[in-house]
């Protein structure tokens, strides 16, 4: 053991390359804060539990949220039937002095941005081919022979719909089928007509 410590020791070699008040000045950084509103929000001088908290955030969401202790609510239950006073005070909730941060951050997460879901190019490339080649006529796409993943008419119907709901994919397309203009919830359109469906009208 004390042979091998000496081989540790001997092999550990002062590394002048490194630059240590970078390394010291890199590992005192607690990182950036990359939402705006806390960022500018944010009191360097105060500890980061309290700077949450004064937001009206939570800093722990086990403490915010704590799992419902069983035994603890049946003794409580208990005391209350039982004509006893409970021991546990909730102390009045106070308004949080930046709670307009919280507020903003809420406000931010109830507006619909929109679906950011995006096919590949390879899937938009085979359903633009089956779409010239057929139509909207799924069984026929599930019978081509370049179907080389053997998917099912459900899918292809599955994934045009998907495709169709894509603006950014499927304008392109339309506009260079010159179909931009049309009407695609009309059911008297040929062009839009689907086939071989089972929600067929």
């Amino acid at each position: 053991m004390v042979q091998r410590l000496r081989k540790t020791k001997k092999n550990q070699k002062y590394d002048y390359s490194r630059n240590r008040k970078r390394m010291v000045q890199k590992s005192r950084r607690n990182g950036s804060i990359r939402c705006p509103e806390i960022r500018a929000a944010y009191d360097r001088t105060k500890l980061p539990a309290r700077n949450i908290r004064e937001m009206g955030l939570a800093y722990n969401v086990n403490r915010a949220i704590p799992v419902p202790n069983v035994k603890k609510q049946i003794l409580d239950m208990e005391k209350a039937l039982a004509g006893g006073k409970q021991t546990t005070k909730k102390r009045p909730a106070q308004p949080a002095p930046k709670q307009h941060v919280a507020d903003e951050l809420e406000q931010q997460a109830n507006e619909f941005a929109g679906t950011r879901f995006r096919m590949a190019r390879s899937m938009v490339r085979i359903i633009t081919g089956m779409i010239d080649r057929h139509g909207f006529n799924y069984q026929a796409m599930a019978r081509d022979r370049t179907n080389y993943e053997q998917e099912t008419w459900r899918q292809y119907r599955a994934k045009v719909r998907r495709f169709l709901r894509i603006p950014e994919q499927c304008t392109p397309y339309l506009e260079r089928k010159g179909w931009v203009d049309c009407d695609m919830s009309d059911p008297n359109d040929p062009r839009w007509k689907e086939f071989c469906t089972d929600d067929e009208a």
